[in-house]
């Protein structure tokens, strides 16, 4: 069996709310003895396999029941991408009533899983051959659904819990790209916003503003994989709304159809809030199109990349689909997220993006597409450096991380085997591991992290502002 190497751990979360007051008998089953005003956290994770570089990973969740008592914490469809869930969460449904009690197990059932990948070995991996770029439908898939064992699980009545899945990716995929989603599945309970809990969501959902409500501090915002429905309250902060929108940057400045960036938290009782809104553009006009640069040709003015996630849905675009960037010397612009590297205690030299020559494989970017483009090239009217997640082991400590063992796709592009990880104070760099809280010191030689945050090219290396290291199982 070939082994791939996912460059990011997945999290996938559904938020589960209960109202009390207004449960069902049909939803209780064997649990209909217990009051139906608790709320259930799902999330999943997995351990990253090893070996070929994953661009983009999709697949749709289609069910997740508790048993006994059938009782439904989602139902429908939701898609998610993988690959930028490496330190962060994907919000999918909020779920009611669920009832208190004891739990033996969970049911999950997926469709449509999808690879993205770049061959980096020596051999053809089912239809990809060497050195290509490859969608790959997976040609046989086993147990879509699985139903994985719970010990000790209890719902108290009017509480919140979590649940954390753990999908072992080296047992899922087969060398013949099946997927069976029974292999290598652990789950464990966590306190949302509490003790193993991840500290920060979904980050850089990037969408368009809907439904906007100001006197409820409220408001949706869609993309191409769903609507997230956020509250705001104090806590939430604005950046780079423009002068011409707002004077002061508070949630009045939100507007119906403008792009944001939003980094998404979970609070205590299940719901989620809008923690950092940043300001993307004005309305809808042009589409923002992320992905990984795969390659760079400046003779062209152009660069590729996989798309993992696009703001609305773009008729002939795909999530997971490579694709061809076309920029202008003279109209083009190149900017950062700011959001993230300002204020931090390092020196300037090096860490820009604003000219063609910043650009290179591996990093994370977002491009405003112009109206003129195809299904087959996006014409730039903007590229902004977004943040990169990649899985890789420490060789050398904080303060400053060097990380090796590296996706493949950076050896095959530009011979790259270290990634320096810049860490901060201030703002402090965020420290998780899976089911328990840890800082600084529990950041060790030898271990397998995913980072997430800026990826610079410095001197002809490659070096991030790294927000947040999460330490893999």
């Amino acid at each position: 069996m070939f082994r791939i190497r996912l460059a990011w751990p997945m999290y996938v979360l559904i938020v589960s709310a209960a109202l009390a007051g207004c449960r069902t008998n049909s939803q209780l089953g064997s649990q209909n003895q217990n009051n139906g005003n608790s709320s259930v956290v799902l999330a999943i994770t997995d351990t990253p396999p090893s070996t070929v570089s994953v661009l983009s990973a999709e697949v749709t969740l289609t069910g997740a029941t508790l048993i006994p008592g059938n009782v439904s914490l989602f139902s429908g469809s939701a898609t998610v991408e993988l690959t930028r869930l490496q330190t962060d969460i994907a919000y999918l449904a909020t779920a009611t009533n669920i009832p208190a009690g004891n739990y033996t197990g969970i049911t999950l059932t997926f469709a449509n899983p999808s690879l993205t990948i770049e061959n980096d070995t020596n051999l053809a991996i089912g239809t990809c051959n060497v050195a290509l770029i490859c969608t790959m439908p997976p040609t046989a898939t086993a147990n879509l659904s699985t139903t994985v064992p719970l010990t000790g699980f209890t719902i108290a009545s009017a509480s919140t819990t979590g649940l954390l899945i753990d999908v072992n990716l080296d047992n899922l995929l087969t060398a013949a790209m099946g997927e069976d989603f029974s292999a290598g599945t652990t789950v464990r309970p966590f306190t949302p916003a509490g003790l193993g809990a991840p500290p920060v969501g979904a980050e850089d959902v990037v969408g368009q503003v809907g439904s906007l409500n100001l006197a409820g501090n409220s408001f949706t915002l869609t993309n191409a994989t769903g609507t997230y429905s956020l509250k705001v309250d104090s806590t939430s902060t604005f950046f780079q709304f423009p002068m011409s929108v707002c004077s002061t940057e508070v949630f009045a400045c939100l507007q119906n159809n403008q792009i944001l960036s939003v980094d998404i938290g979970i609070q205590p009782d299940g719901s989620i809030l809008a923690r950092n809104i940043l300001f993307e553009d004005a309305d809808s006009s042009d589409i923002e199109v992320e992905g990984m640069i795969t390659s760079t040709n400046a003779a062209s003015q152009q660069f590729d990349i996989v798309i993992q996630t696009m703001s609305a849905t773009v008729s002939g675009l795909s999530i997971g689909q490579p694709i061809t960037a076309q920029y202008s010397l003279t109209q083009t612009l190149f900017d950062l997220d700011h959001i993230h590297v300002d204020n931090l205690p390092m020196s300037t030299a090096g860490f820009v993006f604003s000219t063609p020559a910043d650009m290179v494989v591996g990093q994370q970017v977002s491009i405003r597409r112009n109206s003129a483009s195809t299904s087959s090239q996006i014409n730039a009217d903007r590229v902004r450096l977004r943040n990169t997640r990649v899985t890789a082991t420490i060789q050398r400590g904080l303060p400053n991380l060097i990380l090796v063992n590296l996706p493949s796709l950076f050896l095959g592009h530009g011979a790259i085997t270290s990634i320096t990880a810049l860490t901060s104070l201030t703002p402090p760099t965020i420290y998780y591991e899976v089911g328990q809280n840890i800082n600084s010191s529990n950041i060790v030689v030898g271990e397998q992290v995913s980072v997430r945050g800026p990826l610079f090219n410095v001197s002809g290396g490659r070096t991030q502002v790294t927000t947040k290291v999460v330490v893999k199982p």
